[in-house]
């Protein structure tokens, strides 16, 4: 849904976008269009993988069940762009296309047959039980969780403005350009840094999954520090429009695992000075 048009007036008069209502053009566009085309045919089917994943690692549902609740999203995604935020723009500013709903439903039911390489949710009590050595899939499952939050809020928060402005008849300025540039990185910090602070080391994505960050103890400035390494180890991660520097940063991320069992953030732990406490045997 996002971005959208700064002035709608203006936006829908230069533009006429009409549905795209023949099934399966986007894979016959991918001929002639090349990987532009390839880019975005696969793009749809992994946005809603994750959903598939989840609803069968965390309830107890079937597959025609994720297909439906996979369709029913991509439609209310599809109307809300054909129906111009349902009236809130006097056009459609975005591309209805049919295809969207069969790749969206499809990576839902991707996501549901490849479930069985996440954990078994359904036997975590949620904000309960906490792992103490949690694998890397558990882990990467509460990573997606905490940035698909991360991904609503923001968008949320962005969509909220545009309308503001849209309502109010205002222009898109550049500090409300600036604004939106920071708000997702914003919401990263209240994610993985300032929630875990205040609740014992759990993000959105450990409630669910059961692993807390703090899970070895840790003095208030050791704490800081770690949830500061791990907010700029996730920002870095997260700079999809510096493809290179994410790239190696996974890298450097499975080679860290690979060799010591830890993401490039928790190493701190095993650098970081700890007190002596004296023994019996020290006496």
């Amino acid at each position: 849904l996002y971005p959208m048009p700064d002035n709608a007036a203006r936006f829908c008069g230069s533009h006429h976008i009409q549905p795209q209502l023949t099934p399966l053009a986007s894979i016959f566009d991918i001929s002639h269009e090349g990987v532009r085309a390839l880019l975005q045919v696969v793009l749809n089917v992994i946005f809603f993988v994750p959903l598939g994943a989840f609803l069968r690692a965390m309830y107890r549902v079937r597959w025609w069940t994720v297909v439906a609740i996979g369709l029913m999203t991509s439609v209310v995604i599809e109307l809300t762009q054909l129906t111009g935020v349902f009236g809130v723009y006097p056009c459609s500013y975005r591309l209805f296309d049919v295809d969207d709903l069969l790749l969206n439903t499809s990576g839902a039911l991707l996501g549901f047959w490849s479930g069985w390489l996440l954990p078994n949710l359904r036997d975590t009590e949620r904000g309960a039980t906490t792992i103490r050595q949690p694998g890397l899939v558990r882990r990467i499952v509460a990573f997606v969780v905490d940035m698909t939050g991360v991904a609503i809020g923001s968008t949320i928060v962005m969509v909220a403005l545009t309308l503001f402005n849209v309502l109010h008849s205002r222009q898109w300025t550049e500090q409300m350009q600036m604004l939106t540039q920071i708000v997702p990185y914003g919401f990263i910090a209240l994610v993985h840094a300032i929630l875990p602070l205040v609740a014992q080391g759990r993000t959105l994505g450990g409630w669910l999954t059961g692993i807390s960050l703090d899970d070895r103890p840790r003095g208030w400035f050791h704490r800081v520090v770690f949830y500061a390494v791990r907010l700029l180890y996730i920002a870095v991660l997260s700079m999809v429009h510096l493809p290179f520097v994410s790239l190696m940063t996974l890298l450097v991320t499975i080679v860290l695992w690979y060799r010591y069992k830890q993401l490039p953030y928790a190493v701190l732990d095993r650098y970081w000075p700890t007190r002596h406490t004296p023994t019996t045997d020290d006496e």
